[in-house]
């Protein structure tokens, strides 16, 4: 067994890296361009041996999407093709990684995998085309959604909000729209389980929140662990407060039963994964 992880650099990837206890390479998109699929051959054909790739590579850049629609429809859209193209040439299971962000979110319970998609911005709209062309491409591959993906390493909402809390006296954070939080090593294990999955799941730690929710959970454990917190307080606005070029979905917390009736596990809350993450950073440990 062999496996590459295709955007090993990002804030995924880079986990996939870290939990992966069989034979792993991986690769960022200097290295193998998945919407060339020339690139991805060539790719292929210097590391031999390959039997699992996970593409946790995508044009993530939700607002951005909407004026930089080829390079978002490029990577969330055909690269995944590509991908089942090149799997099925070199006998290797797919698994894509997809997003929340293919529902419409106007159900406010939790989303299964039946459930009617709807993207509300172009970003959306890729990914979900992504999924098609990949299951359509190559049937035995396996889909995975998640969503509010944090952790170490990389851009995400906790790296921005750990920093805000050191930096501003105020912060204000969206109450209107709900998700669940994954942390990336959590989500890394999961996916080191799937590798012989075919088919559409979705996968987030347990527990609903808001922005607001996940920053004010923030704020407290940062305190408690002695982080040099300069925020006084923790402001609960509308997501109009914070105009965008796109629409997002107000609820899309998935429904992840599927995935853990057929691993056998359960997620566990985000409260938690966020401690270990905080933990892991907290100034008492890193000034050892």
């Amino acid at each position: 067994m062999k496996l590459w992880v295709i955007g090993s650099r990002g804030l995924l990837g880079s986990a996939l890296i870290a939990a992966a206890k069989i034979p792993c390479i991986g690769s960022s998109h200097r290295e193998a361009d998945i919407s060339d699929l020339n690139s991805l051959r060539a790719f292929a054909k210097r590391d031999r041996g390959i039997t699992h790739i996970v593409n946790c590579a995508a044009y993530s850049l939700v607002d951005l999407s909407e004026t930089h629609r080829e390079e978002a429809y490029l990577s969330n859209a055909i690269g995944p093709e590509n991908l089942s193209i090149l799997a099925k040439e070199i006998g290797a299971h797919l698994i894509h990684i997809s997003t929340d962000y293919v529902f419409p979110g106007d159900l406010h319970r939790p989303l299964t995998e039946q459930d009617p998609v709807g993207p509300l911005n172009y970003y959306g709209k890729t990914k979900l085309e992504g999924e098609q062309r990949v299951l359509k491409a190559m049937p035995s591959a396996c889909v995975v959604r998640v969503s509010w993906l944090f952790g170490p390493g990389g851009k995400n909402f906790v790296s921005k909000m750990l920093q805000l809390l050191q930096e501003q006296k105020e912060i204000r954070l969206t109450n209107d729209q709900w998700g669940r939080p994954t942390y990336a090593p959590d989500f890394a294990q999961v996916l080191l389980q799937m590798l012989g999955r075919s088919g559409l799941y979705q996968f987030a730690n347990s527990g609903v929140a808001s922005k607001y929710d996940f920053g004010l959970a923030m704020y407290r454990q940062a305190l408690e662990l002695g982080f040099p917190v300069v925020a006084e307080a923790i402001q609960s606005v509308p997501g109009s407060t914070f105009p965008s070029p796109c629409k997002r979905p107000v609820y899309s917390a998935f429904d992840t039963s599927k995935i853990e009736r057929e691993l056998n596990i359960t997620a566990r809350h985000w409260e938690l994964a966020l401690r270990e993450f905080m933990e892991e950073y907290a100034p008492a440990k890193t000034s050892c």
